[in-house]
């Protein structure tokens, strides 16, 4: 019988397990880069809806403080009711892309931005303004679906670490808030970054420059987090928990631990510092917001995880679901149980009870307030994942794996199309008002905007001369003296509730112009720094023909 000699078969052996590894590599890559893609594409049309208008409520909270940042060019943005970071990453996002808006604009991006302070809270120029804001925030997005993986491929493997990021991509209560300018996804992210080295710092070596290294990374991230939102601060608790956890003599631990809190603070100064230099300020703003927050009632953060998503949010869906919550809860249990995952499951707990405690007195309860813990919550159905797939055969596996790619997408799928047909058909009234009206009008033909609605002044500049913009007590004189061929109107609601446009006003007004286009469903609130919404009720008059007859008496 023929031989194959030794060596030969060795040599056989080693490339094989080196074809192994290279093609498990390939595929992880492969895997890895399938759920960025996927998680890109459900965030993705955000960032351009609603184009050029902001298409959710807090984009105006972030957008207009990089404005004042730009205009003015200052550190400071006078308003501390969000932390400084998000506004500075806008801002410098924006200028970055300054000499690219120059060539395609010819003129300095300073030229078009719009006014700071703002009149009105839709008014924010240019596009690119919003849209540099929208990416940043994407950007963001992915981030905590990457950190997501890692933090879970540490503690359970690589498989566990890409279901876990295959989660994070696809849960609804992150891929609503992936792409709009708001506060929360840098919170979320740098809490996770953080949670992240203070892993690195729990698992790292006893002595040695590396795990202060980590420890002050670490610490960094806590810093960031807490400039980023107020309440990310408490993603310190986890990060001093890990250190004592790491090990060691306790001199090295407590410098650690020290070196970890010195970087938090150098951090959290450099990225805002207003904390040290408007002091009393930036105190004065968190307890104003703080009786705010503790008076205004408004949500239920069971409700918006289990029925509806936040009020706020276009989707009429929960945003995780009960089966989600259920597997979290299991998660939970099994990770304070295995002794390999506790110590780090702790640290989470930790982080979120304390969170929790913090927003306890708030009767004002938005689940975007939780968002650090989502990214937690994917983690934690992970590791039931990875505890139920390590025993289990290969041909079991294969069957866990099959499911667990199945999962999310038997959750949510429902609730990311309804949100992604949304998302990529919203367009602005306002918008659509200024199409209508390019096609249906002439070049002598008197346009006249209410001021009150907000548009964009640069989108009526495209109908050149024709278009102007005045306030309703000079638009009711104009109307009556028959002035302008065509007027945008809306139904103009004053903060009670009671119409601004009296009903005996109406006949006479339709006496003088008739109904040519309508657009939009909701009412415009006459409310200083009110979000004026992407759906207002526009109707576009068009000047009838002089008639016989005196018009009806006018009472404005």
């Amino acid at each position: 019988m023929f031989r194959v000699p030794t060596l030969r078969t060795q040599r056989f052996t080693q490339l094989f397990r080196m074809m192994s590894i290279v093609t498990t590599s390939t595929a992880r890559r492969l895997a890895w880069a399938a759920v960025l893609l996927a998680a890109a594409a459900v965030r993705l049309p955000t960032a351009i809806a609603a184009r050029p208008y902001i298409n959710y409520v807090d984009e105006g909270h972030v957008l207009h403080h990089a404005v004042h940042l730009l205009v003015h060019r200052t550190w400071d943005p006078e308003y501390y009711m969000y932390p400084t970071l998000p506004t500075y990453a806008v801002a410098a996002a924006t200028w970055a892309w300054s000499p690219a808006y120059k060539a395609a604009h010819g003129q300095p991006l300073r030229h078009g931005l719009s006014a700071a302070p703002f009149r009105y809270y839709d008014v924010l120029e240019p596009w690119e303004l919003i849209l540099a804001g929208r990416l940043v925030n994407l950007a963001l997005g992915l981030g905590i679906v990457v950190l997501t993986g890692l933090l879970v491929q540490r503690l359970a493997g690589p498989a566990a670490g890409l279901f876990a990021a295959w989660l994070a991509a696809l849960a609804p209560a992150l891929v609503i808030r992936g792409a709009s300018v708001s506060v929360d996804p840098y919170a979320a992210f740098f809490v996770l970054a953080a949670l992240f080295f203070a892993e690195k710092v729990r698992e790292g070596l006893r002595e040695g420059p590396r795990p202060r290294l980590y420890a002050a990374l670490a610490g960094a991230m806590v810093g960031l987090a807490a400039v980023s939102k107020y309440p990310g601060a408490l993603a310190g608790l986890p990060v001093a928990l890990a250190v004592l956890y790491a090990g060691g003599p306790w001199k090295e631990r407590l410098r650690r631990l020290l070196l970890a809190g010195a970087s938090a603070v150098l951090a959290a100064v450099l990225a805002m510092p207003a904390l040290v230099l408007r002091t009393a300020e930036v105190l004065r703003t968190l307890r104003e917001v703080s009786a705010i927050y503790i008076h205004q009632q408004a949500g239920s953060y069971w409700d918006q995880a289990v029925h509806r998503a936040e009020w706020d949010q276009p989707l009429h869906h929960p945003e995780l679901g009960i089966v989600f919550m259920l597997l979290t809860a299991a998660g939970l249990l099994l990770g304070l149980q295995e002794r390999r995952w506790t110590r780090s499951v702790q640290g989470w707990l930790l982080f979120a009870a304390a969170l929790g405690l913090l927003l306890s007195p708030y009767r004002f309860r938005a689940l975007r307030n939780l968002l650090p813990l989502i990214p937690l919550a994917c983690a934690l159905v992970a590791l039931v994942y990875a505890r139920l797939r390590e025993p289990a055969p290969r041909r079991l596996r294969l069957g866990l794996d099959l499911a667990a790619a199945l999962l999310p997408l038997l959750l949510w799928t429902p609730a990311l199309r309804d949100y992604l047909r949304y998302q990529l058909t919203l367009e602005d009234t306002r918008e659509k008002a200024i199409a209508w009206l390019a096609q249906h009008t002439g070049p002598d033909d008197r346009i006249l905007f209410l001021e009150e609605m907000a548009f964009l002044p640069s989108r009526i500049g495209t109908l050149g001369t024709r278009g102007e913009i005045r306030p309703w007590k000079e638009v009711v004189n104009l109307i009556e003296k028959r002035r302008a061929r065509y007027v945008v109107l809306g139904n103009l609601t004053l903060p009670d509730g009671r119409p601004r446009i009296r009903p005996s006003l109406r006949p006479v007004i339709l006496h003088r112009y008739q109904i040519a286009a309508r657009f939009g469903h909701d009412p415009t609130f006459i409310v200083p720094g009110a979000h004026k919404g992407n759906h207002q009720t526009i109707y576009i008059l068009k000047r009838v023909p002089r008639r016989g007859g005196s018009p009806p008496a006018s009472r404005r």
